[in-house]
């Protein structure tokens, strides 16, 4: 039975992966991009992108469905996100069991509010106000095999400004490995395969943000830390944006070129890393560090904050809090907070060693 599930996993790795390379999207022209967002707050102080994460916050499956295991049922969340220009980013998740599968769902739901904005006309003469939203609605299921974990999750998904509507269907799949006597968990996600539709006039069809990761999550054992590092949007090599007006050199002419980027830069871009300091088990500080980010958010001179993000984690009987802080450029950056509850018998805390079922 297991032979047949892993070449079952195998093959649908490789139809994943072969439809991404082919329909992978240009820089800066695809739609939805929230759906990149981190779902919660331990997610955005580890740096966004990981995807192997422990946890009993049901918003984990929306970073990636192969998170989905008993851990998690019974539990709901909430994440407030005020995001960039005072919109404001929510997430809100519920888990539970199937006893029949031994599996675990998920639905969740997904909502960036850019607020009332004011309509004008071609003379700038105000004429009234509109609202614009970005959404989602996901639901996932997840299953053990042994050490190994699959999920998948369908997302509606959709946005509006005016009278303007972007609607679509996403499904993201992951599958995990978690070793049966370390703290360790490898993982692949493929996310947003589906397309979409929009009335815009005169625009071409969108395309959704796809997006191919891979990770790894270890505790060293005896120590009170554990490391995440996640390789990000594998389906699109070079991931640097080279702006003309203020990235170029000159030639012996004098003539302006434009700035010559290292493979080293171009890999360093898909990269995030995130460390868990293990206080307490009820207390945890957490760090991380967006490559990406970085380069493309700080200013010439300034911005060495920029890219890192910072946060806690602390359980509180039947409740789990989190807290992020994500740097931007100089005095500016977002704040995550998400709130986790368990409807039952408490949270579920997994042991440092996994025994193989």
């Amino acid at each position: 039975m297991q032979k047949k599930a892993c070449k079952y996993l195998f093959i649908t790795i490789l139809a994943a992966v072969s439809h991404c390379l082919q329909a992978q999207p240009a820089g800066g022209k695809s739609r939805l991009d929230f759906l990149q967002l981190p779902s919660q707050a331990t997610s955005t102080a580890l740096g966004a992108n990981h995807f192997t994460l422990p946890g009993n916050d049901p918003a984990l499956f929306l970073q990636s469905p192969a998170l989905l295991d008993s851990s998690k049922a019974h539990n709901a969340s909430i994440n407030l996100m005020p995001y960039l220009a005072d919109t404001r980013f929510v997430n809100v998740a519920y888990a539970d069991r199937l006893k029949k599968s031994g599996g675990t769902w998920a639905v969740g739901v997904q909502y960036l509010n850019y607020g009332t904005l004011t309509e004008t006309d071609d003379l700038g003469n105000v004429i009234g106000e509109f609202r614009a939203a970005d959404y989602g609605l996901a639901a996932g299921y997840g299953h053990s095999l042994g050490p190994f974990s699959v999920g998948a999750s369908v997302k509606l998904v959709g946005a509006m400004i005016e009278a303007y509507h972007i609607r679509g269907l996403a499904l993201d799949w992951g599958a995990s490995f978690r070793h049966p006597r370390q703290d360790l968990v490898i993982g692949f996600v493929v996310k947003n395969i589906g397309f979409l539709k929009q009335n815009y006039s005169g625009a071409q069809d969108p395309v959704l943000p796809l997006d191919v990761r891979a990770g790894i999550t270890f505790k060293p054992e005896y120590m009170p830390v554990r490391v995440s590092a996640t390789a990000h949007h594998l389906n699109r090599f070079d991931m640097v944006y080279n702006d003309p007006a203020l990235f170029y050199t000159y030639d012996i002419n004098g003539n302006r070129l434009p700035r010559k980027v290292g493979v080293a830069e171009k890999l360093g871009r898909h990269i995030a890393l995130g460390t868990e300091l293990l206080l307490h088990p009820n207390f945890r500080v957490l760090l991380g560090y967006d490559h990406l980010r970085r380069q493309e958010l700080r200013l010439a001179n300034r911005g060495a904050l920029a890219g890192f993000s910072l946060g806690a984690w602390m359980r509180i009987k039947r409740f789990e809090i989190s807290y992020a802080r994500a740097q931007y450029v100089p005095g500016f950056g977002s704040s995550s907070l998400s709130i986790a509850m368990n409807f039952k018998n408490g949270f579920v805390r997994a042991p440092l060693v996994t025994k193989p079922q």
